[in-house]
């Protein structure tokens, strides 16, 4: 009797009436399920009235799911990414894990399961496995482990035992083919997550959309509990801005944490200050007891903290984000997806606080749009001034002139009425604005009380209106050239702002400044480094000056190293022989840092805010007459004259090693250095720190230079100087 005959016989013997159809359910099929023999079978739908031979062996099949999930979990703790997320359990998770990996292996391999509903449970199991970061090539050595324990499980001596086999295989095999299915769905997904949130990042119209918008998307990703975003304020406190989902901070009001200033240990702070993102794999393992309680209640188990950052690397904000399992923010994939939204949310938040006051205001009203354009056009228009300085000369450089609309004692600011404004409205604007400026400075000309030297916002519609360059070039060709000022006055001096953000096509805009230069205007690339075209339109455009972003500039004071791309663009535009103004100087460490470094005019709230033409003369006459502090007297300052020291040796050692070779630490600038260390005020201790490091520094600088004459590595000690320098800093920061 053959393996077929024998099969059919004790087949017989397990048949009931009821069931002896199933017998000859069957197409042709060659099948592999022990070892290397191969057998010719009837193919059998392993949902379709199988229970005949799966009634048969329930209890074997029981015994086979819990053999199936102890070594499937073996297997896993082998592995170091899925051994990571596993060791985020505690014992009774693990059980409770396993327990129900056993329930879902044995109804999966249940007489009466459908193949609709195994797809629709392997496919939630395949997402949640993607969610926690399964990698997905340890859930395919699932099917050769489940496939191992069959062989020594599922008696090969039972009737039947080979179909059996075969139809057990069949079930295996599609939950493993439908939850990599889910695998894949789930890339998509983010992809079209990543994108959507694309989408709302880039047409929202002001801050508050861009934030309430792109939270509300982000809590509804699967995996995603909570969100929040986290702003920082003085002395490092935080504040909830806004939260949806469960969270740890959104109810807590104004200040939520004044204990943050003194934790050095805290993760939100972690995050602010190292610029980059925090993970919590496991809150109930790495959070205070507070939290932790607070979590557990509400069904909190991993944590990411991202900061949102500009174009500097300055954080702006914090966001955090919050999941109900544990290790959710642990696989690369889940990282890179989180930067990739972290850097479009910080790029378009940076864009809309700096690009155009007319995406940041809030929506207007009909009323109010006419309103604000009857006033432009019935003389309502007041031209404010701001002036630029010169902190190394005590110099007045020139006053930057700023629109505003006056309607009776109420004066309204370009953040409501620019948002009312078409291209008509723009360019009136901006030529009501020069005859007003005009007739300012022959005042002041007149009265010898103020510079003649001023700027103004030329608007980038005007770039696409060539007749309106036009006729301003025709205007400064009579007002601003010397051969027109007979009387011996001079011309007034008036530079046009161009934001550097602005849409500009740099061919045809070189042939139109060109134009006004030539009839006398001087040209500003305007918020330098705000966009991704700055040094293209340096390299292309004819300009005079550049003004750096004030974003650089306001981040000087808690992340010093911004001092470092400041220098680069103060000495690009001396190389360039261009003037370079830094805008948004609110504060006297600024103002220091910037001091120190020379070559740069200032503007900003710490010498002035905006004001009347009639108040200017007064502000100057008190401008000239303070005393200005010596540069550095912070220690600010003094870190950002170091810095730029630390760029010239460098570029010695690297190009003109000879500029150092009779270099010591009691000498030239590095004594000099010293010398104005001991002049800040700072307490002893402090002190002492930062003028060791400083020395030490100094003699790395003499180490490199010798490492250099035997073509060593010339920069290993140097970075080590630096980077105990810079600590030392931070530390009294």
């Amino acid at each position: 009797m053959d393996q077929h005959e024998r099969e059919d016989d004790g087949q017989e013997s397990v048949l009931t009436s009821d069931n002896k159809a199933a017998k000859e359910l069957s197409i042709s099929a060659e099948v592999d399920v022990v070892g290397s023999t191969r057998r010719r079978l009837n193919r059998i739908d392993p949902y379709d009235r199988v229970d005949v031979w799966l009634n048969a062996v329930q209890d074997q099949l029981c015994s086979y799911s819990e053999a199936v999930v102890a070594n499937f979990y073996d297997t896993l703790m082998r592995t170091e990414a899925s051994a990571h997320i596993l060791s985020l359990l505690s014992e009774a998770e693990m059980a409770h894990l396993k327990t129900s990996q056993v329930r879902y292996l044995t109804q999966v391999l249940s007489p009466g399961i459908s193949r609709e509903k195994h797809m629709s449970m392997a496919r939630e199991v395949g997402l949640r496995h993607t969610w926690i970061g399964l990698p997905a090539d340890i859930l395919a050595q699932s099917f050769q482990v489940y496939r191992a324990v069959l062989e020594d499980t599922i008696n090969t001596e039972l009737p039947n035992s080979v179909t059996l086999q075969s139809i057990i295989m069949e079930r295996l095999s599609n939950d493993l083919s439908w939850q990599l299915m889910a695998y894949t769905e789930a890339e998509n997904e983010r992809a079209n997550t990543l994108e959507n949130i694309r989408q709302i990042i880039s047409t929202a119209i002001n801050r508050e959309d861009i934030i309430r918008e792109t939270l509300q998307r982000i809590v509804k990703i699967p995996g995603i509990s909570g969100v929040e975003i986290i702003s920082i304020g003085e002395k490092y406190g935080l504040r909830c801005e806004l939260g949806f989902g469960n969270t740890l901070h959104e109810s807590q009001p104004q200040e939520i944490m004044e204990w943050c200033a003194t934790d050095p240990d805290n993760l939100l702070l972690q995050a602010w200050r190292d610029e980059k993102p925090v993970h919590i794999d496991s809150i109930q393992k790495e959070l205070s007891p507070e939290e932790r309680t607070k979590a557990q209640a509400i069904g909190l188990r991993s944590m990411a903290i991202h900061p949102i950052l500009n174009a500097t690397g300055a954080p702006q904000i914090l966001m955090a984000l919050y999941s109900p399992w544990p290790g959710y923010f642990h696989p690369p994939w889940q990282q890179s997806f989180w930067v990739s939204l972290e850097q479009y949310f910080g790029d378009r938040l940076e864009t809309l606080e700096k690009s155009s006051v007319i995406r940041t205001a809030p929506s207007i009203s009909l009323q109010d749009r006419h309103r604000y354009r009857e006033l432009l056009q019935n003389d309502g228009l007041e031209m404010w001034y701001q002036p630029v300085v010169n902190p190394g000369t005590h110099r007045i450089v020139k006053a930057e002139a700023l629109a505003r609309l006056r309607d009776g004692d109420h004066l309204i600011s370009p953040y409501f009425f620019l948002p009312a404004f078409g291209s008509a409205q723009l360019l009136s604007l901006f030529e009501k604005g020069l005859q007003q400026i005009h007739k300012d400075a022959q005042h002041w000309v007149a009265e010898k009380s103020f510079p003649p030297s001023l700027s103004i916002n030329l608007p980038p519609e005007a770039f696409h209106h060539p007749a309106f360059l036009q006729k301003i070039a025709r205007w400064g060709t009579n007002h601003l050239l010397q051969h027109n000022h007979l009387d011996g006055t001079g011309p007034l001096k008036i530079t046009l702002e161009i934001l550097e953000t602005g849409t500009l096509d740099e061919a045809s805009a070189q042939e139109q400044i060109l134009l006004l230069r030539k009839a006398g205007f001087r040209i500003a690339l305007d918020d330098v480094g705000s966009g991704e075209s700055s040094l293209n339109r340096l390299r292309a455009l004819s300009i005079d000056e550049i003004k750096i972003d004030q974003s650089f500039i306001c981040a000087l004071e808690k992340n010093p190293d911004t001092i470092d791309f400041v220098i680069i663009l103060a000495n690009l535009a001396n190389d360039l022989n261009m003037a370079c103004v830094a805008e948004g100087v609110e504060n006297d460490a600024i103002a220091d840092m910037l001091a120190s470094i020379g070559g740069l005019s200032l503007q900003g709230y710490l010498y002035a805010k905006p004001m009347q033409a009639t108040e200017l003369a007064g502000w100057a006459s008190e401008y000239q007459q303070r005393k200005e502090p010596a540069h550095p007297h912070t220690i600010h300052g003094w870190f950002a004259k170091w810095m730029q020291i630390t760029r010239i040796v460098r570029s010695s050692l690297l190009h003109m090693p000879n500029l150092l070779n009779d270099f010591t630490i009691n000498d030239g600038i590095h004594k000099e250095l010293q010398e104005n260390l001991q002049n800040l005020p700072l307490n002893d201790a402090h002190r002492q720190q930062i003028s060791a490091a400083f020395d030490e520094y100094g003699q790395s600088i003499i180490a490199s230079l010798a490492m250099q004459r035997y073509g060593e590595d010339i920069f290993g000690l140097l970075n080590i100087g630096e980077k105990n320098l810079k600590t030392a800093v931070y530390n009294t920061l």
